[in-house]
């Protein structure tokens, strides 16, 4: 009878150091934030911060591929992966959209002038 209830103690002591250890392996895991493609933060619609124009661009991915439409105008881009920028052949030359996570807007670079872009508020 005491070898019995040695061995019950025992039992009891296991299981209350293995239930602990589950609890805290459990419950010390943070849980991570979803991870953001890039790529995702190029989305949406955006208005021109330098001008009071009332066109705003849309811009949509398949992929790597980007299709911008702004006004009558549609280009498409390439996601560069290492430079993290859109690149845009718009006939002449290739202007890179760049994203800018301080401030959450796009810059273009145009040449002589860039230009910067903040997302629609619906």
């Amino acid at each position: 009878m005491k070898n019995a209830r040695n061995m019950n103690a025992w039992a009891q002591r296991a299981l209350v150091v293995l239930l602990a250890g589950t609890m805290v392996s459990c419950g010390s895991d943070k849980p991570k934030a979803p991870e953001v493609n890039p790529r995702d933060q190029f989305l949406g619609e955006w208005k021109s911060d330098d001008t009071n124009s009332q066109t705003h661009t849309v811009i949509r991915r398949k992929g790597d591929t980007f299709f911008i439409h702004e006004g009558l105008n549609d280009l498409t881009g390439i996601y560069d992966s290492t430079a993290q920028v859109i690149m845009i052949d718009n006939g002449i030359k290739k202007v890179p959209v760049k994203y800018l996570p301080e401030t959450s807007q796009l810059l273009v670079s145009g040449g002589s002038r860039d230009a910067k872009f903040s997302r629609v508020k619906k």
